[in-house]
């Protein structure tokens, strides 16, 4: 049964925090005021493409450091933004509950002080984890006290570079939209360098008899239904935990190794050092890194597996990846390497593809854009992490050798494909204490950039005079 907070004590804390903020403001001059475009389109200094916990904090620090003409879109409604109230179905978060770094440092704005307000002392000690409700309530209270405003039903349509400005396309309710902006900041998901994948096999099944676990699955219509799940991470779990509680007559778990990881590196990966200076490793360490991530991978949480196997009606399945599947009048049979598996509905936990091509908005700059192929020789070639951008240290793109796009540096991508030069964990919540001031100072560095060529004549006009006796 979920606990109800108390209101009134979260409004005391948001008062607060907000004074909080107030005592720590200095300097609290705006040094770059919203901006004005030559075709008297709506600019902005900022464009941060999603509303979710990254975007947010992306644009809570803008304002703390002073840049204003920032402005937030989601393609979502209201209380939608990011997966926790869509896709995401596991009972709490994957990471320890002592999380901080979205509060920027401010303890009034962390989730403990938000949780101990809520539900009081005694209920945080009682947690390992924080349910995953919760923490899209603390982020719909951060949002609020903070008082960054969302944008939504805007999604980022196309990004075209335009002299010293980027053109952004955006469809606003549908409607086509262009609005310019000094820089862009891709925080709008998991996804946003690739999109989901599943096999090139399963694009044939019809649509009624398969879903990716990280879309929207109708649970309720899986009810006395023969459901295979493809995967072993935690998304796989959580998803075939779900059918077996909307009561699925069975689910078959399957993967291709032989047994689920037991070791999962990122807990390894949560101490200081690595947050903070994994941008300042040569690249080679940085691919055997990212290379041993991938290869190791991580295992899924104990509450899935626990929760799935409670279930007499659930059957996990070790080294039986799936290697093609055909629907016919009563369900879809599956081929596997020990033999053939029948279903009603198949769900494929199968993660994400790194494909900067296969997201619409970059259609005009993505050829421009390096990858770590472009840029670095491995000697342990692995094609799936060199797909991924080489960013730089603001987390911009970069051009490709030999190619000239200035204007690439302008546009930031905070997102899961950004782990390969930032670290694994820089666009999860564990990872936000260091990559959120990090991706911050990449953007206020390149608009100093632009107004350091005016400094010396707005010094020599500067003429406010001291009070004195």
């Amino acid at each position: 049964m979920t606990p109800t907070p108390d209101h009134e004590a979260l409004h005391a804390l948001a008062a607060r925090a907000r004074a909080d903020l107030a005592a720590m403001a200095y300097p609290a001059r705006e040094w770059m005021p919203p901006p004005a475009h030559p075709t008297g389109a709506r600019a902005h200094n900022v464009l941060v493409v999603g509303g979710g916990q990254s975007g947010v904090g992306v644009a809570h620090l803008l304002a703390r450091e002073g840049v204003g003409g920032v402005s937030v879109i989601d393609a979502a409604a209201q209380g939608a933004e990011g997966p926790w109230r869509g896709y995401a179905r596991m009972a709490t978060l994957r990471t320890p509950k002592d999380l901080v770094g979205l509060d920027g440092g401010l303890p009034s704005l962390s989730v403990r002080a938000w949780y101990d307000a809520a539900f009081g002392p005694a209920a945080w000690d009682a947690i390992v984890r924080i349910p995953r409700l919760q923490w899209a309530a603390y982020l719909d209270w951060f949002r609020d006290t903070v008082g960054v405003a969302v944008r939504n039903g805007t999604a980022l349509r196309k990004l075209v570079p335009d002299g010293e400005w980027i053109a952004c396309d955006l469809a606003v309710d549908g409607r086509p939209v262009r609005e310019y902006a000094r820089r862009v900041v891709l925080a709008h998901g998991f996804e946003n360098a690739g999109a989901w994948s599943m096999p090139e096999w399963a694009s044939a099944l019809p649509e009624n008899r398969r879903a990716h676990s990280n879309g929207m699955v109708d649970f309720a219509a899986l009810a006395g239904k023969r459901v295979a799940v493809l995967g072993h991470g935690a998304s796989a779990f959580d998803n075939a935990l779900a059918a077996l509680r909307a009561g699925a007559a069975r689910v078959d778990l399957c993967f291709r190794r032989a047994a689920l990881p037991a070791i999962n590196p990122h807990r390894w990966a949560e101490f200081g050092g690595y947050l903070r200076h994994y941008p300042d490793l040569p690249d080679a360490t940085k691919w055997a890194m990212s290379r041993r991530f991938r290869l190791m991978d991580q295992p899924p949480t104990a509450d899935g597996v626990n929760g799935c196997t409670a279930f007499a009606n659930f059957a996990a399945h070790p080294g039986r990846g799936w290697t093609g599947a055909v629907a016919h009048a009563d369900g879809v049979r599956i081929d596997t390497p020990k033999g053939a598996l029948d279903a009603d509905f198949l769900i494929f936990a199968t993660g994400m593809r790194v494909d900067l091509a296969l997201r619409p908005e970059l259609t005009a700059i993505e050829a421009d854009i390096a990858r770590w192929a472009d840029r670095f020789a491995a000697d342990d070639p692995d094609p799936v992490l060199a797909a991924w951008p080489y960013l730089g240290p603001g987390f911009e793109f970069l051009p490709k050798p030999g190619r000239t796009a200035p204007w690439l540096a302008r546009i930031h991508q905070f997102g899961f494909a950004a782990g390969l030069s930032h670290g694994a964990q820089c666009a999860s919540v564990s990872g936000h204490r260091h990559a959120l001031p990090r991706l911050v100072a990449g953007v206020t560095r390149g608009l100093f950039a632009e107004i350091a060529p005016g400094l010396p004549a707005a010094l020599d006009a500067y003429d406010v005079r001291e009070k004195l006796l």
